[in-house]
């Protein structure tokens, strides 16, 4: 594939998911209610998404293609597995939902049952796996990626640093962020989440795309709606314009060839 329109897909994928989903609604049941005044947006927000997430998944695979160790490796294989994943949690989540409140909405006033049905349907278990999945594979790419792009002779100590942020992530996703979603994101979850990139900063180099990335999988990998997906986005972004213009020869040997 030419190497211009790698770098094209690279750049658009992250910037047009950020700025599409900087719209997306905050909602929290009653779903029913919650959704049917953002109708149509959020169908064709979520039917647009379908088609950006598997460009940002393309743009990391991408990023790490020519990228010859064991966790870029492990970064490829993680982000194959989000494209398919996060997408059909996106279209069960958010097409689904807002189909489901278009034809509740056409329905008689005082019908029982539907908002009921929407709330058991968005609550979903299947759906809440599929999604957990979808997270999960995205952060274990770009914290991959963090350690495949990492000085050589460091490699080691940020594959430590990495699985420590891995498990102490989602300890605080499971914990802090997801019990209050729809609602503020508690404090505590910030916080945790600017320990893990000071860690990175402190013990991986080169610090700027490491310390940018690991931002990105943590914060998109908690939510891609407002604020945390944008800014996991702007994230990646930066972490990919500094190896784009990096001037660090110790990296070069990784490489099988340049963008």
């Amino acid at each position: 594939m030419p190497a211009p329109f790698r770098k094209v897909v690279i750049f658009i994928g992250p910037t047009l998911v950020g700025v599409l989903n900087l719209t997306h609604p905050l909602i929290r049941p009653p779903i029913y209610r919650a959704v049917i005044h953002h109708l149509p947006w959020w169908t064709t927000l979520h039917v647009l998404n379908l088609f950006l997430f598997p460009i940002l998944g393309s743009a990391v695979y991408f990023l790490v293609k020519d990228v010859r160790n064991f966790a870029a490796l492990v970064s490829r294989i993680a982000i194959i597995l989000f494209i398919p994943i996060y997408a059909a949690f996106d279209a069960l989540a958010g097409v689904g939902t807002g189909i489901l409140v278009q034809q509740g909405s056409s329905l008689p006033a005082g019908t029982l049952g539907i908002e009921p049905l929407i709330d058991g349907y968005w609550t979903s278990s299947i759906i809440a796996t599929i999604a957990a999945i979808g997270s999960i594979a995205w952060v274990i790419a770009i914290l991959a990626a963090t350690v495949a792009f990492s000085d050589p002779n460091r490699r080691r100590i940020a594959a430590i640093v990495v699985l420590i942020i891995f498990f102490l992530g989602g300890w605080a996703q499971v914990h802090l962020f997801l019990p209050a979603v729809g609602g503020p994101i508690p404090v505590l979850w910030w916080l945790v989440t600017i320990f893990n990139a000071l860690l990175v900063l402190v013990f991986v180099r080169p610090r700027i795309p490491a310390t940018f990335f690991t931002l990105s999988a943590l914060l998109f990998g908690a939510s891609h709606v407002t604020p945390t997906g944008p800014l996991g986005m702007l994230c990646f972004l930066i972490a990919t314009v500094y190896l784009q213009v990096r001037n660090d020869p110790s990296l070069d040997a990784d490489y099988s060839s340049s963008f």
